[in-house]
């Protein structure tokens, strides 16, 4: 079927949340099922930040939701949203 390229924007639950440690855990939550192929930190306001992740995911049915909830549940998650999509 091929993969999908997704971007997603995480949000933490406050300025307090250490993004380092909320990365390793979304990392770790969806290391088994997807390729995470860039981070980074983008400044939202007033001090709040977000992790920008490219994870390449199989294209099948589900998968973006799996990812998703995977993300959303890790500690100090506030959301998580697919900012693109892109096939490769």
């Amino acid at each position: 079927m091929g993969q999908v390229l997704l971007t997603f924007e995480i949000m933490p639950n406050g300025l307090e949340v250490d993004l380092d440690t909320m990365r390793k855990g979304v990392e770790t939550k969806i290391s088994g099922f997807c390729k995470i192929e860039q981070v980074e930190i983008k400044p939202i306001a007033f001090g709040l930040k977000a992790l920008m992740m490219n994870i390449v995911v199989e294209d099948e049915e589900g998968m973006m939701d799996r990812v998703e909830a995977e993300i959303g549940s890790v500690e100090g998650v506030q959301s998580a949203r697919v900012f693109a999509l892109n096939k490769i």
